[in-house]
């Protein structure tokens, strides 16, 4: 008998009762209804028939008892259609009250996860949730298991038992694990030694009987499992596997959540780092620039502007003596923090070496091998050195790779300083370098830059070019070093208008009196 169907109620309570009562009125029968145990429920209990009340085959929960079989028949049909109705309505309440419960479960769940910024935390947290909702009175063990996102190796974030050990690398993978992280669909395998991938690769996984894997996933990336194995015989049922699965989904959402969160952070941290070393960069180039206004001989303005937060060009000058003063411009291959380090070293030699020769070859040469030695990322510089001579003067230069200067004389005539063009250095070692000189004239100009003024791009990707730039400065009114790179600057930013900096741009400008 079915021991949710109470038949007492149906015979005596509510309008099952009174349409059973109507049934036997109507046709003035004798009839007795009797429950499974004999008990007299309508009736005297009489002693004709007894037809059995049936709600499914074999599962009699009383008897009618009448001299007319069919009466009886339809009278025991129709309790049992009523007893029927009543059990689906109570198995349809109870599948009501699980799915509340689950979902209040989950419901707690989502509230506790979306407090939760630690990884481990938050799977400790799933595997208690997934032992609540999973059979009880069964020896079941649980992990979640999380992809490296740089090896895509498995690795045992939070576990339940023995058979994972928090913190192990997968090293070789079940067969069924890896089926659940290929198609992204749970798995039921009520018994694994009759499953043929598990049969080929147990992995670690040797001594269980059942397991009921679920896939961690975000859309279609799968980036780990919720695992839950026994070494019992279980047999675990769709419905559990849905819930499972659902949990799966929270904690999916959640996992990544979390690394989206401390991938912004570590992206705001980077962000300051490189505003700091902007900051710090540009704390390093010389800005005590020598001006006509000073009394001195020359008038001399730089401008840098990186295409990123840092830069791999740079300018620098500093006297060598009372009577000279050693100008450079350099730009370094590549953009951004590794071509900035760079830039560092090799305005610190340039320093260094400066102090022991006193020509601009003999400073390439020497930098040269200094920068080719345990080069592993194989970076280089292209540089332009100078000395002038404040007394009379003669500047001589070398070039190592880079753009010739421009040299504008006083009568608005534009030329580029001839010369050997040399190699950049951190390339070959044991190359040399070459100088020569040139006599600068009262009113005369030098202009230094870097091909971030040069190809400098417009919205159709024309380069500016040096001789757009020649012709800009020929004819042009005398002006300050300053002007004169205002000027360059103001040009080159109205041609590439709406297009994107591609290069750093250096410019350094230096007038003789």
């Amino acid at each position: 008998m079915n021991p949710d169907i109470k038949l007492k109620r149906l015979c005596q309570k509510g309008s099952t009762a009174s349409l059973i009562r109507q049934f036997i009125a109507d046709r003035k029968l004798n009839v007795s209804v009797l429950d499974h145990g004999g008990e007299c429920l309508i009736g005297d209990g009489g002693t004709a028939t007894r037809y059995p009340i049936e709600v499914e085959a074999n599962d009699t929960i009383g008897w009618v008892v009448c001299a007319d079989e069919t009466s009886a028949l339809l009278l025991a049909a129709l309790v049992g259609y009523m007893a029927q109705k009543e059990l689906e309505g109570k198995m349809l309440a109870q599948e009501t009250l699980s799915k509340y419960k689950e979902l209040t479960l989950l419901y707690e769940l989502g509230e506790k996860i979306a407090a939760c910024l630690d990884i481990e935390e938050l799977a400790r947290l799933a595997l208690d949730e997934a032992r609540r909702l999973l059979p009880s009175g069964k020896t079941l063990q649980s992990a979640i298991l999380l992809s490296d996102q740089e090896s895509g190796q498995l690795s045992v974030c939070a576990a339940q038992g023995d058979v994972y050990p928090v913190g192990a690398k997968i090293l070789v993978l079940d067969g069924i694990t890896r089926q659940v992280l290929a198609s992204g669909n749970a798995e039921i395998v009520n018994d694994v030694c009759k499953d043929p991938r598990y049969q080929a690769c147990a992995g670690m996984l040797t001594d269980i009987r059942s397991m009921l894997c679920v896939p961690l996933k975000t859309r279609d990336k799968s980036f780990g499992v919720l695992s839950v194995v026994s070494r019992e015989a279980v047999n675990f049922s769709a419905g559990e596997s849905k819930v499972v699965n659902l949990l799966a989904s929270q904690v999916a959402v959640a996992v990544g959540r979390v690394h989206l969160i401390h991938e912004r952070v570590a992206q705001e941290r980077l962000q300051e780092s490189l505003k700091l070393s902007h900051s710090i960069q540009m704390g390093m180039l010389s800005t005590a620039f020598p001006r006509f206004s000073q009394g001195g001989p020359i008038d001399l303005f730089a401008f840098m502007a990186p295409a990123r937060e840092v830069s791999g060009d740079f300018y620098d000058f500093f006297h060598l003596d009372e009577k000279n003063l050693l100008i450079v411009i350099g730009d370094v291959s590549d953009k951004g923090v590794p071509a900035a380090l760079f830039m560092v070293m090799v305005k610190t030699l340039i320093r260094a070496m400066a102090k022991h020769y006193a020509h601009p070859h003999q400073v390439l040469a020497a930098l040269n091998p200094e920068l080719c030695r345990d080069n592993d990322a194989a970076m280089f510089v292209t540089l332009f050195v100078a000395t002038l001579a404040l007394d009379t003067g003669l500047l001589t230069y070398s070039f190592g790779g880079h753009n010739p200067p421009l040299y504008l004389s006083r009568y608005g005539i534009v030329s580029m300083l001839d010369g050997d063009s040399g190699t950049a250095l951190g390339i070959i070692d044991g190359v040399s370098y070459t100088a020569q000189t040139m006599q600068m004239n009262a009113g005369d100009s030098l202009l230094l830059y870097t091909d971030g003024i040069s190809e400098a791009m417009d919205i159709d990707n024309e380069a500016y070019g040096e001789q757009r730039m020649c012709r800009l400065l020929t004819g042009l009114p005398e002006q300050n070093a300053e002007e004169l790179v205002a000027t360059v600057i103001a040009a080159v930013n109205a041609f590439t208008q709406g297009a994107e900096q591609s290069d750093d741009i250096t410019l350094l400008a230096l007038q003789w009196r």
